[in-house]
């Protein structure tokens, strides 16, 4: 694959993500029916600094903009550690993850594996 291959591929990642990610918020309003957990979901900082951090991700992976990768690379890194950290530390430390939490798990990973080979850095080079 060349390297713009792997930057198409990982900005699908990053979408993938953050689908996912609203998709959850959804997911619990459809299962509680609770206007006040959606909005208290809707209004939650993290979960808009996560969302704007994908977009723009995606719009500078698709434009092949050098500081796209590295901010991706970054934030994946940085997700990755919180979930882990969150996983060992937390609660269910020895128990299987929830689907959505792998689901997250292995799109993070296979971004990071998209982004890291050296041609894949290269061809971000606006």
């Amino acid at each position: 694959m060349t390297g713009s291959t792997h930057i198409r591929l990982a900005a699908f990642c990053a979408v993938a993500y953050g689908l996912l990610l609203v998709s959850g918020i959804v997911h619990h309003f459809q299962r509680t029916g609770s206007l006040r957990a959606l909005f208290r979901s809707l209004s939650y900082p993290g979960f808009w600094i996560v969302l704007a951090v994908v977009v723009l991700v995606m719009y500078g992976l698709f434009k092949r903009q050098a500081w796209a990768w590295w901010l991706g690379l970054a934030a994946a890194l940085f997700q990755l550690f919180r979930i882990g950290s969150a996983y060992v530390q937390g609660p269910g430390a020895g128990r299987m993850p929830s689907t959505s939490v792998l689901v997250s798990l292995v799109l993070l990973v296979v971004f990071v594996l998209l982004l890291l080979p050296r041609k894949a850095r290269l061809a971000s080079n606006r």
